[in-house]
């Protein structure tokens, strides 16, 4: 009886197949170039990424690529050296110098309403500052503080000759540069001394701030007005001039126009 061998494997002829040879498959001299040129493009590339880090990393350490030099512009009252000193920028690289930071540590300053830090390829760093400018004083308790038009209080600074004085009738405090009064009043006080003598051509003489009754002011007519707050004051000033008008100038001298409820003005 035949058993079929596996081993013994035919051709299809019938012959029986010979044993199949185990080893490598040479290549020709065309595949072996091209093996050579790809294996070559992978070193090149590897070489060219190692240089390329190891450039970066030295233009980042360079002394040409980092900060020689800080220039201040804009100022009238502080000085280039204190600002530099607060931006603390000399020798930071140009590829990463906080200038967030600096910029933040400079506006703390009280004379200082703004500012903007940029670069300026390849080692400068220039740093534009707005200052704050004196607007007028605000009066506590028989002390004077000088004060911006955002009611900022200012170090050793004066306003101009003449600037507004405002009487702060509350409580007894005492004020340091950079701390902020009532900003409403001073926003107030600034609309009403262009406004009044424009639209009723009269005098303010005297400016006061409650915090009970908001801003008040005494006219050269002798008539104190109350206002109360920012809000509506074009109206309030309409409503104070038919007042006027109705009642008379003369009328009014010695009393007090509380506006600060619109359309229910009382004189009392």
């Amino acid at each position: 009886m035949y058993k079929y061998n596996p081993r013994k494997r035919r051709r299809p002829d019938g012959r029986p197949a010979g044993r199949a040879l185990k080893g490598y498959v040479l290549p020709d001299e065309r595949t072996e170039r091209l093996r050579q040129r790809i294996r070559w493009r992978r070193i090149l590339i590897v070489l060219g990424l190692v240089a390329a880090i190891a450039g970066a990393v030295a233009l980042y350490r360079s002394p040409l690529l980092r900060v020689q030099e800080v220039q201040v512009v804009g100022i009238a009252n502080l000085t280039p050296e204190q600002i530099a000193d607060l931006a603390d920028l000399e020798d930071a690289s140009m590829f990463n110098a906080p200038l967030g930071d600096a910029e933040a540590r400079i506006v703390a300053l009280p004379m200082v309403k703004g500012v903007d830090a940029k670069l300026d390829w390849p080692n400068k760093v220039r740093i534009e500052v707005i200052e704050r400018t004196p607007w007028g004083y605000w009066d506590l308790a028989g002390t004077s503080y000088v004060i911006d038009a955002e009611g900022v209080v200012l170090p050793d600074i004066k306003p101009s000759e003449g600037a507004p004085v405002i009487h702060d009738t509350g409580d007894p405090a005492r004020l340091s540069p950079g701390d902020r009064v009532d900003v409403d009043a001073v926003a107030l006080a600034q609309v009403l001394l262009q406004s009044v003598p424009e639209q009723l051509a009269l005098n303010i003489v005297r400016l006061e701030s409650r915090p009970a009754r908001g801003l008040a002011r005494v006219t050269d007519a002798d008539y104190r007005v109350v206002m109360g707050d920012s809000q509506n004051v074009d109206y309030k000033l309409a409503v104070w001039q038919t007042v006027e008008e109705e009642i008379g100038r003369g009328a009014m001298a010695g009393h007090v126009l509380d506006l600060r409820f619109g359309d229910r003005p009382a004189l009392q």
